[in-house]
């Protein structure tokens, strides 16, 4: 790792440290940004389709969006997220996160795997002190306060409370204090300690607001929790990955022994 790239990314390693969360720009360059989200757009329905006839557990949602992909290892991103996974990091989810014109939400806050309490495996409250997860927005069009940019919470990271939290009484239907919205041209990421509270917003505008999520795991954690992200990548596709990219996903090759993760 070049100390100076280390050095220009200390305020966002910071930042990530204090406020669970930062935003990094140009992830995805400007002149190529376009076709990546016309791929995603296009994409989402392949994907419905195919999940509708053979099963939404049988193919990785990676497979279905090369040109997105290769960014996945993009080494400013990446420098960031070792900074607090550690060296070694796998991602476990991809998701579509794609919202029509005038979209309508009621916000819904929570924190993601393996911090969500709504899913079986969780880990229960209070959470260790511990980063556990990333989970990264991909910004694909810009994200605007009009459009609807992704509500957080700052510094709740290392709050031992929680809005899906039983005994808590926060709720997490409800405007909170401190609340925020993240914002970015399209290309940019949005980067979350899994813990912090955050929350799907609507989209007023008139336009799509289109994204993906992608979480990033440390080499230990167990992901084989659940079905749709434990979706192979076929062998033809996974071959045509990235060999940063490779390193990422190839718990989910299809076919093949890991030379990596074992």
């Amino acid at each position: 790792m070049a100390d100076n790239l280390l050095e220009a990314l200390e305020p966002d390693v910071t930042q990530m440290r204090e406020e669970g969360w930062c935003v990094l720009d140009n992830v995805i360059p400007a002149d190529v940004v376009g076709a990546v989200r016309k791929e995603v757009e296009t994409s989402e329905a392949d994907y419905n389709a195919f999940s509708k006839e053979s099963g939404r557990w049988e193919r990785n949602v990676i497979s279905f969006m090369p040109k997105f992909a290769e960014h996945l290892a993009n080494e400013r991103l990446l420098t960031v997220i070792q900074q607090l996974l550690g060296p070694q990091v796998r991602i476990s989810q991809t998701e579509y996160k794609i919202r029509p014109p005038h979209y309508e939400l009621v916000r819904a806050y929570h924190s993601d795997f393996p911090y969500d309490l709504n899913q079986k495996w969780h880990i229960p409250q209070p959470f260790p002190s511990a980063v556990i997860g990333i989970t990264t927005l991909w910004m694909l069009s810009e994200f605007t306060t009009e459009n609807g940019g992704t509500w957080i919470v700052p510094k709740t990271h290392v709050d031992l409370r929680n809005p899906r939290g039983k005994e808590d009484g926060i709720g997490d239907r409800n405007p909170l204090d401190g609340e925020m919205q993240a914002t970015g041209s399209a290309g940019s990421v949005l980067i979350m300690d899994s813990r912090i509270w955050h929350s799907n917003a609507e989209n007023p505008s008139a336009g799509k607001r289109t994204a993906v999520v992608v979480r990033y795991a440390p080499w230990w954690l167990n992901l084989e929790l659940f079905g749709v992200n434990t979706a192979t990548i076929p062998s033809e596709t996974f071959d045509q990955l990235p060999d940063d990219v490779k390193l990422l996903y190839e718990h989910r090759a299809e076919n093949r022994e890991p030379t990596v993760w074992i």
